[in-house]
């Protein structure tokens, strides 16, 4: 006769975790392109529109051309690097989490 296996009961964790923003955790609001524009044109300070952009971990996929555009808009160098940085920031996450799924936890531990 087979041996009874202790169940592990994971469904508290995981509604717990899928239901974080029912419990208060907010998603911070995206700072819009227009935003970080009129921040700009207004002379807030650069270390404040990248904190406010970081905080709100917003990404910003921009061709070449807006990023130029937005330069004569009068958008300073360091912010638009730093929205660039969303960018290759994010595609590197998502680059990790595609390999770690292709790969699976046990990588070359497995066999």
């Amino acid at each position: 006769m087979a041996e009874a296996r202790p169940r592990v009961d994971i469904s508290g964790p995981v509604t717990l975790l899928s239901g974080c923003a029912t419990f208060g955790f907010k998603q911070p609001e995206p700072v819009t392109v227009g935003q970080i524009i009129q921040m700009s044109k207004e002379g807030v300070p650069v270390d404040t529109i990248i904190k406010k952009m970081r905080d709100s971990d917003t990404v910003y996929r921009l061709t070449a051309a807006q990023l130029a555009e937005l330069h004569d808009m009068g958008v300073t160098d360091q912010v638009l690097n730093y929205m660039q940085q969303t960018y290759m920031e994010a595609e590197r996450r998502q680059q990790s989490a595609e390999d770690w799924n292709r790969e699976g936890m046990w990588r070359s531990y497995f066999w």
